[in-house]
């Protein structure tokens, strides 16, 4: 092989080399280029679904219960200051007879029984929101006379074999128009209300 025909040789196996190299960058590019652009689309569309989500409810854990209220709701506030209280509760049309209120922004299980324009009792029945003193739903029975004892008075449960009622007044003596009332079902805290007397005590609901 002659010195001219190895330089042309070589000359060509160099070009070749440098136009696989520069394909190989071009594909690269395009390659970066699409995936950027797919994660640009994907967190815009996040972002987009996010702003349609509504807002959860409140934490079960930031509402206590204790004889004459859970949360923010109060024994004895008219509507306009429950709905003061609780915004996200709105408009909502009332009777003026009793009846039961929800709002999809309380924690779940909460309901509210209103009784001649104001309120006098709150359900709680889903685990979630507990008392002051720590008893919710899904508790066994026996915590409840550990922690209030000779305040909780038991009762045999008018629907359910087996089951009881558990009847606490609150830890002030001044205060005899007040209770929280649990009922028990297998051994347990099956859903419990407060409010005050009498419709705290009683078995059926209104409305």
């Amino acid at each position: 092989m002659t010195l001219d025909s190895s330089r042309s040789a070589f000359g060509g196996l160099y070009v070749g080399v440098m136009l696989l190299v520069s394909a190989s960058c071009a594909s690269d590019r395009r390659a970066v280029g699409a995936d950027t652009s797919g994660t640009t689309t994907s967190a815009k569309a996040a972002a987009e679904s996010a702003s349609r989500t509504p807002a959860s409810s409140a934490p079960a854990g930031s509402w206590t219960a204790g004889p004459s209220g859970v949360g923010p709701v109060r024994v004895g506030m008219s509507i306009d200051e429950l709905r003061a209280a609780t915004p996200a509760y709105g408009s909502r049309p009332v009777s003026e007879e009793c009846q039961y209120v929800r709002s999809e922004d309380w924690p779940s299980g909460v309901s509210v029984m209103v009784a001649r324009g104001r309120v006098v009792r709150i359900d709680v029945d889903s685990a979630g929101v507990r008392t002051t003193e720590g008893i919710g739903v899904g508790d066994l029975d026996s915590r409840i006379r550990e922690v209030y004892g000779a305040r909780a008075a038991e009762t045999r449960h008018k629907y359910v074999t087996g089951g009881k009622y558990y009847s606490v007044v609150g830890p002030s003596a001044t205060d005899s128009s007040h209770r929280i009332v649990f009922e028990t079902e297998n051994g347990r805290v099956a859903r419990f209300r407060a409010g005050r007397l009498p419709e705290v005590e009683w078995v059926e609901r209104c409305g």
